[in-house]
């Protein structure tokens, strides 16, 4: 099946755009500024550290943003985008399940039920019958297209949930959720000559390489390193519905020279060099990779390198490979070549890969604090850069939506150095003594960073513009991961195999003849429900009972360690969402308190030895909490006439400014009008 999908997204969608003429009425610029907290931001205004935002405040509003119920990123951003909720649109969570098999599943996909026909030649597995196409799992009808369909010219700038790229006739660029070459969401390659230890207990997340500096001139002097840089899954030869195995990726040759006398390297990758000096970057470097002999199918990508150790050590950082935003060679906007003209005025290749910031290699370990700085600021030049496009792009009456990732990923990494929200709380678990004192302050530098953009927008917008400065939710400490599976294994909601007190759930280690409930994705559980799940034992008739009795059951649940309660409410998927797809909700939506949240082991089915343990991950904010722990902020040019709006209340006021009727399926209301 993945095969189809990825064939399936090498073909570009056609695109078409005409000239729009814009309504005579001020336009709309949407700064959507990912996991910018309301309290935070409060205390920088009143201590005179935004000034942007002071200044956007004191004109018009500044309110807290109700968000969505889980507050995940995808859930979020498709309330925005449709108006609706998770019923309404079907995101749900980052992860859905395969009810039949227990596997966790990407939210973002819609489930493909013909792989099509193939057949064999010359080692080669060729479509002969197209499959389905690859389609965004989500629905609902995006805010842009109603805008464009009434005459207003619209781009749309990296928006999360937007990958696989539904079509539109508006101008939209994928953000969140846009794979790398490899079709998943980052991974990064690592060349060294001494393998790395696992850190925090996990697989690091990368394609680790051990290399040697070899002495090919033999001057006695090692220079030469050699590797490869894996890209896409090599699909033709792979037998259709198989998944790649570590040696199923199409392949380019990496060269390093490294100068005999100076920390200075020559890479080469594919037919593309870089000079590159020790604790240096290289610039974007082209690399092709052919799925098809002669070139028939040249797959186009773009990697760039950090030199962390050239001498005595050897380390070398390549990034995720990107698609290359000059020719994607699969869809990652609208109009298909919409990437493609950003990336001619940008002058240049610029991220694709949806989550770009370098967390993976900050967690593992291989990055210190000061690499991952380093990285994140590289990508803060591409979204700067971007924005002046977006600005010199703008016209009077347009609407014009722009996404910063500034602020959420560095508060998920860079909190345990200091708690901005509760200044003078205990050292979080993953506290570092070593960096803590140099990198306090850094969450804070990005909201100064966010607040010097906002003066930008705020000098070149028309007067008129309504501007509007929005997050999806805001930020908690995380110090405390709850194992929930644990927990419904010790409360007899779900049985292991005999001889089994671990494992995993779609690894056959669990008794599904006697499981009740199960936990995967973040805030989610389902129970085992009879012609649902592959090994139902719940009656249909048992659901309302066993909702309140595991619900009662959860907010009882006590944390040992201080007496706290860990979860803070506990919601039926029925009650809480509304629309045609109600019936795929979880049937409990988990809403954990501040400090707490789901590990990563238990959100992908894994069933451990402990209930909770304290967090000590370099991931070290969260947000997947209560909704009400974790609002988002609204700023406005203009006084907002109501309060206790949410992210569905913004999309009905983008509506209602361009004149549009509200359907009956938008669950918001405007909160002003023109």
């Amino acid at each position: 099946m993945r095969r189809v999908l990825f064939l399936a997204a090498l073909t570009v969608g056609a695109g078409c755009s005409d000239d729009r003429v814009s309504p005579d009425q001020p336009g709309v610029f949407v700064l959507g500024v990912d996991g910018m907290d309301p309290v935070i931001l409060r205390r920088m205004i009143a201590e005179g550290k935004t000034p942007h935002l002071a200044a956007l405040a004191q004109t018009g509003s500044f309110e807290e943003l109700g968000t969505s119920n889980p507050p995940q990123s995808p859930v979020a951003w498709s309330n925005f985008v449709t108006g609706m909720d998770p019923g309404g649109h079907g995101i749900y969570d980052f992860l859905h399940r395969d009810p039949k098999s227990y596997l966790p599943i990407s939210s973002a996909t819609a489930e493909v039920t013909d792989p099509g026909t193939f057949v064999q030649v010359g080692g080669y597995y060729l479509p002969v019958i197209a499959g389905d196409d690859i389609l965004n799992n989500r629905t609902g009808i995006p805010w842009w297209d109603v805008l464009y369909s009434a005459g207003v010219d619209v781009e749309v700038y990296r928006i999360p949930g937007n990958y696989p790229v539904p079509s539109s006739d508006a101008k939209t660029l994928a953000g969140m959720g846009t794979v790398d070459m490899r079709g998943g969401y980052g991974v990064y390659t690592w060349y060294t000559d001494k393998a790395p230890v696992a850190t925090a207990g996990h697989d690091l997340k990368a394609d680790v390489q051990l290399v040697t500096v070899e002495d090919f001139d033999l001057d006695g002097i090692g220079d030469t390193v050699k590797g490869t840089l894996k890209g896409p899954p090599d699909l033709f030869h792979l037998v259709p519905g198989a998944l790649p195995g570590e040696s199923d990726y199409l392949t380019a040759s990496v060269t390093v020279a490294i100068d005999a006398d100076a920390p200075v390297a020559l890479i080469k990758v594919g037919d593309a060099q870089a000079v590159v000096a020790e604790g240096e970057w290289t610039p974007w470097m082209p690399v092709t990779f052919d799925a098809l002999p002669a070139g028939t199918m040249a797959l186009g990508g773009t990697v760039r390198f950090y030199a962390k150790e050239l001498r005595p050590g050897f380390k070398l950082y390549a990034s995720p490979v990107n698609l290359a935003a000059d020719a994607p060679p699969q869809a990652i906007s609208t109009p298909d070549d919409f990437a493609t003209e950003l990336a001619d005025v940008l002058e240049g290749p610029y991220y694709t890969q949806g989550m770009p910031e370098e967390t993976n290699a900050l967690k593992d370990g291989t990055f210190d604090d000061d690499d991952y700085l380093g990285q994140v600021g590289l990508v803060q030049e591409d979204s700067s850069a971007m924005l002046d496009v977006a600005l010199a792009r703008f016209a009077r009456g347009d609407a014009t939506f722009f996404y910063l990732s500034d602020i959420d990923l560095q508060c998920h990494m860079l909190w345990r150095h200091g708690d901005p929200k509760h200044p003078g709380e205990a050292a979080h678990p993953a506290f570092e003594a070593s960096s803590a004192e140099k990198h306090a302050l850094d969450i804070e530098s990005f909201y100064r960073h966010v607040d010097g953009l906002v003066g930008r927008v705020r000098a070149r917008l028309p007067a008129d513009t309504l501007l509007l400065v929005m997050s999806d939710h805001g930020f908690q400490p995380y110090t405390r991961q709850v194992h929930l599976n644990t927990w419904l294994r010790n409360h007899d909601w779900l049985t292991m195999k005999d001889g089994k007190s671990t494992g995993m759930l779609a690894l056959g280690d669990v008794d599904w003849s006697r499981t009740r409930a199960y936990a995967l994705g973040f805030n989610a559980v389902y129970f085992n429900v009879t012609g649902r799940e592959g090994e139902g034992i719940v009656a249909t008739e048992e659901l309302a009972a066993l909702r309140t009795k595991l619900s009662a059951e959860l907010l009882r649940f006590t944390d040992p360690k201080n007496g706290r309660k860990p979860i803070l409410r506990v919601d039926s998927g029925r009650d809480i969402y509304h629309g045609m797809r109600v019936d795929e909700a979880p049937d409990l939506v988990v809403g954990y308190d501040h400090d707490y949240g789901h590990s990563d082991e238990s959100t992908l089915g894994e069933v451990g030895e402990l209930e909770l343990e304290d967090n000590t991950s370099r991931w070290s904010g969260n947000h997947l909490m209560a909704p009400e722990v974790v609002p988002g902020v609204l700023l406005s040019s203009r006084p907002v006439r109501t309060s206790g709006n949410d992210l569905t209340d913004v999309t009905a006021t983008l509506y209602a400014w361009y004149g549009q009727t509200l359907s009956s399926d938008l669950r918001g209301q405007p909160f002003l009008t023109p």
